[in-house]
């Protein structure tokens, strides 16, 4: 071996060295600078995460829905599904304790769309200046069709399509949902509660 191959050998075993030694150094650094402010205080008493103690304000309690007043309707969906197809029906009274659980997250739609201010007519449309906070939202808004002429994206998020007709909060309600198009997909999870297999 020559001479100045040795020299180049062992200015690279003293580059590897310094390059660790860096590396560990800022190792140290990091550990001595940033791992105190990742402790728990001293002060707070930890204790073990699957304790009920703990579990009970980790697990965001289900929302009241006796807040919510339950809609009435019997609706007749259709739901086509890759080359699977099913029709279900879904009956209301009203009541949220015995109605089935998709009556329930109806009336959650509902209120979110009735507290969206792009859900419904605009205040200009309306002519009134007043901001209304409690809207009412008829039976039909929730299965309202994309308005023509509304800016949507063209993705495809599924090949589902579903019809649903019937009577909803005392109107007659004939619409059909796709998963074609952003707007589209807004109406299906919107109504997801009624175009899943309700159990």
């Amino acid at each position: 071996m020559s001479h100045s191959h040795s020299d180049r050998r062992s200015r690279g075993s003293l580059g590897t060295v310094l390059l660790a030694g860096a590396c560990c150094a800022g190792a140290v650094a990091y550990a001595v600078l940033v791992a105190p402010s990742m402790l728990p205080p001293q002060d707070v008493e930890t204790t073990n995460v699957t304790t009920p103690e703990v579990l009970g304000s980790v697990i965001e309690p289900e929302e009241d829905t006796a807040d919510l007043e339950g809609p009435v309707g019997h609706l007749r969906i259709n739901v086509s599904d890759r080359g699977l197809a099913w029709v279900q029906t879904l009956n209301c009274t009203g009541d949220l304790t015995t109605d089935p659980e998709p009556c329930a997250v109806m009336a959650e739609a509902a209120a979110e769309l009735a507290g969206d201010p792009t859900g419904t007519e605009s205040e200009s449309e309306s002519g009134t200046d007043e901001e209304e906070t409690d809207r009412e939202v008829s039976g039909d808004q929730l299965f309202t069709e994309v308005r023509s002429g509304t800016v949507c994206t063209d993705k495809v998020y599924g090949p589902q399509e579903a019809a649903i007709e019937g009577t909803w909060e005392g109107e007659e309600i004939d619409t059909t949902l796709s998963r074609k198009g952003s707007c589209e997909e807004a109406r299906w999870q919107r109504l997801r509660a009624v175009t899943e297999q309700i159990g």
